[in-house]
């Protein structure tokens, strides 16, 4: 009876034991299960916070407003600062065209947000989100997408106002505190180092410095500079910021969640812009491979330089020279050259009249540019005088041209009008007298003698009158006058053509007789 008892005890023990221990593995099982649900919401929450941040800052509406521009180069190639660090205008031209259709802002603002995403940090993601869904927070958003839209003239006029009317000290220390608590000076020099270590391989054709020579020049003697032109953005950027609002968003970069937002808005944009170098050093690559196979074709060239830079990597041949070469896998097809007279040496083949007449109706109406005018540009805008020189060298080589494709030769011939329109151009900037109008609408009045010259008496069509002497400029093509006397007034006209050789026409201006007047 007792030895019953006794075991029915045990199992009544043992009955606890295992009831408590299935309660244990319930218990168990359900904080592993909850805590996995707390996992995955904590991972959707972060997400979620992240994508929030990255809308509420306006990462998504810079995104849209950059994917509908065409984005140049020189926003990223800086040419001021690359000009102010001592490279060459071919040099800088060169580097633009390397960086030319580089940009991507799904590629670029894609990664501003894994940054966020991956130096995810709660406190200062919710304390970000909150300034920017406030009143100032919402007024920057805007006026930093508004930018993004701001034509050059626009910020140009803006800063003729600035020279005429300075802006008081208080505002423009404001604007020093806000550009240090951002640091973006740093994050300038930072992306302009990366476009000089990636163009560094062509430096030595241009017998520029070392990248890194450049890049300690950039830090130590151009930061000033950079920090002055950034006071100048944000100064435009938000005018329309009170001083107490500038003050708000000062507290917020200077506080720790700022910081934050800083580092990782910096990080995402030095991420995005390693996306731009790697399609800009794919472009180098095929540079590189043109100056270590000595010799261009054709197409390759297109491809890799613009035009008046298409030269700069050839060594054995004239800068100017037209880069035809026919290309190796499909041979252009030749006429059999005929053969030499006995005694004459054999000579390159020549393009038959046929083809020689398509080509001047093609390319004869070309308009000439004014020689005076043409020594200006050269002075003036030397990317343009090179492209110019590049196209007459090419459309002088008359058997050059015949072996190319009809299809090649209109679009070479459209590039270059719009070249000559562009010199012609600036004939509007120089034209600053009466004097200037045509030649056939001005009126010879008369001659004043003294012992050391001839003036001239010119009427022009506002009936007014004007002196000329030897010298002068006469008509819209800067004629230069070469005599006066009592009979007529002798004009010169230098000419360039489009095949860049340099004519002269000789223009008069008769003195009215009265039987011609009536």
């Amino acid at each position: 009876m007792a030895n019953m008892q006794l075991w029915g005890q045990r199992m009544n023990i043992k009955k606890g034991l295992m009831i408590t221990l299935m309660v244990a593995a319930w218990v168990f099982t359900q904080w592993v299960s909850d805590g996995q649900a707390i996992a995955r919401t904590s991972s959707k929450t972060k997400q979620s916070l992240s994508r929030q941040l990255y809308n509420v800052s306006g990462f998504s509406k810079e995104k849209n407003v950059l994917s509908k521009k065409r984005i140049k180069s020189t926003i990223w190639t800086r040419p001021r600062v690359l000009r102010s660090l001592g490279l060459s205008l071919e040099h800088i031209t060169l580097i633009n065209d390397i960086y030319k259709g580089t940009f991507s802002a799904n590629n670029f603002y894609s990664q501003k947000l894994k940054k966020i995403t991956s130096n995810y940090h709660g406190a200062h993601v919710t304390k970000s989100i909150r300034f920017f869904r406030s009143s100032v927070g919402r007024k920057v958003v805007s006026l930093n997408v508004k930018s993004l839209k701001v034509s050059q003239k626009t910020y140009q006029k803006f800063l003729e106002k600035i020279v005429e009317k300075p802006p008081e000290k208080n505002r423009i220390n404001l604007l020093d505190q806000l550009e240090k608590a951002m640091g973006t000076v740093d994050e300038v020099i930072d992306l302009e180092s990366t476009v000089l270590q990636l163009t560094n391989p062509v430096n030595k054709e241009f017998s520029a410095p070392h990248a890194e020579t450049l890049i300690t020049r950039l830090r130590s003697d151009l930061r000033e500079q950079l920090r002055s032109l950034r006071l100048l953005e944000d100064m435009y950027n938000y005018r329309s910021l009170s001083n107490r609002e500038l003050q708000k968003l000062i507290q917020f970069y200077e506080s720790s969640a700022g910081q934050w937002f800083r580092r990782v808005d910096r990080a995402g944009n030095l991420a995005g812009f390693a996306t731009i170098n790697r399609k800009a050093l794919r472009h180098m690559e095929k540079i590189l491979k043109v100056i270590e196979s000595g010799h261009q074709n054709i197409q390759t060239t297109r491809v890799v330089f613009a035009p008046g830079l298409r030269h700069l990597f050839s060594e054995n041949r004239d800068p100017f020279a037209p880069l035809i070469v026919p290309e190796k896998d499909k041979p252009a097809k030749r006429r059999r050259p005929a053969k030499p007279a006995p005694g004459q040496k054999p000579g390159p083949q020549q393009p038959d009249g046929e083809t020689i007449k398509v080509l001047e109706a093609t390319i004869g109406g070309l308009p000439a540019i004014p020689f005076e005018l043409y020594q200006r540009i050269k002075e003036s805008n030397p990317r343009l005088y090179s492209d110019l020189e590049y196209y007459g060298a090419l459309f002088k080589n008359k058997i050059g041209l015949s072996g190319m494709k009809p299809s090649e030769l209109k679009e070479e011939v459209a590039q270059y009008k719009k070249l000559i329109a562009k010199a012609r151009e600036e004939v509007e900037m120089l034209v600053q007298t009466p004097l200037q109008s045509s030649l056939s609408s001005l009126t010879f009045a008369g001659v004043i003698w003294d012992e050391k010259e001839t003036i001239g008496l010119i009427e022009t069509p506002d009936t007014k009158g004007h002196t000329i002497r030897v010298g002068a400029f006469l008509g819209p093509n800067f004629g230069v006058v070469q005599s006066i006397d009592e009979e007529r007034v002798v004009v010169l006209e230098r000419l360039r053509k489009y095949d860049g050789k340099i004519v002269t026409q000789t223009e008069f201006i008769e003195f009215p007789h009265p039987d011609e007047q009536e």
